[in-house]
């Protein structure tokens, strides 16, 4: 196998495993489930709170692995 595919594939790993606990660190408990997986709250402040840094963050790595994931589709075909 191709040593940078496998580099990628263990990247995509990680971001899986970032991606699964970041959302389970979200405070959704006064929100619901809808929220845990939608990514919607209530809150209405003005400054960047330390939840809304984590949803950004989260925003972040999935289209990370999105974009890693065509990526790794189109070494795979091509390569």
């Amino acid at each position: 196998m191709n040593p940078i595919l496998t580099t990628l594939y263990a990247i995509d790993l990680l971001l899986v495993g970032l991606i699964i606990f970041i959302t389970l660190a979200l405070n959704t408990k006064s929100e619901g489930l809808g929220a845990a997986i939608t990514g919607a709250s209530d809150t209405y402040r003005g400054a960047v709170g330390v939840e809304e840094q984590k949803r950004r963050l989260l925003k972040t790595m999935c289209y990370s692995f999105v974009a890693l994931a065509f990526v790794i589709a189109v070494m795979t075909n091509f390569v």
